[in-house]
């Protein structure tokens, strides 16, 4: 390895410290310096590399399942959309509360813990105001609240219904591979938990 000449200019105090722990390590300063430079690059660039590729995964991951949910829901990018109605929100409802009771039992956690971790994986998709919130966390701890209404969810999803951050952030957080359109959600609600 071909060696080159770096200058830099430092303060008298950080020479002497950096003298000083070269000597107690046994190095010349030159190596001391270089084993300081090699190993602030290689850290930083790992923590980098890690940090770019977890950023760009969650960026797939998010572009993937809005894909996945337009395709599986083309009947709602026509002209002819039809909003919510109340019977479909309470089938929603009843589908998102079977689908986060199941999760509960499969990994053994706590309600609340479960729904801050089910609001993290929602929340990648759209943040949820504070009044969407509270009538999720009700919804969802609550056994006898009462679901969602037609309204509730068209002005939840700014009336794109096949885009439901709520759904979205439930296929995320459980890692669903074949969750049902929103249409068949819609329609059956609960009774498609048993097959997921």
């Amino acid at each position: 390895m071909t060696k080159s000449q770096f200058n830099i200019k430092i303060s008298k105090d950080l020479l002497i410290r950096v003298k000083r722990q070269a000597m107690m390590s046994g190095k010349s300063l030159t190596e001391h310096i270089t084993d300081l430079v090699t190993n602030s690059l290689s850290e930083n660039d790992i923590e980098n590399y890690n940090l770019y590729s977890v950023n760009k995964i969650k960026d797939f991951e998010k572009r993937l399942l809005s894909l996945e949910s337009i395709v599986k829901n083309r009947e709602y990018i026509s002209p002819n959309f039809k909003p919510f109605t109340n019977l479909e929100a309470i089938n929603c409802t009843k589908f998102m509360r079977g689908v986060f009771n199941k999760e509960l039992e499969k990994r053994n956690y706590d309600k609340y813990e479960a729904l801050d971790d089910l609001l993290h994986s929602i929340q990648i998709f759209d943040e949820l105001t504070k009044p969407f919130y509270e009538r999720l966390k009700e919804i969802m701890l609550n056994d006898d609240a009462t679901p969602w209404t037609g309204k509730e969810l068209n002005e939840l999803t700014g009336e794109d219904k096949c885009n439901c951050s709520i759904r979205k952030g439930l296929i995320s957080w459980t890692g669903m591979t074949a969750c049902p359109s929103q249409q068949e959600i819609c329609d059956k609600g609960e009774a498609l938990v048993s097959f997921l």
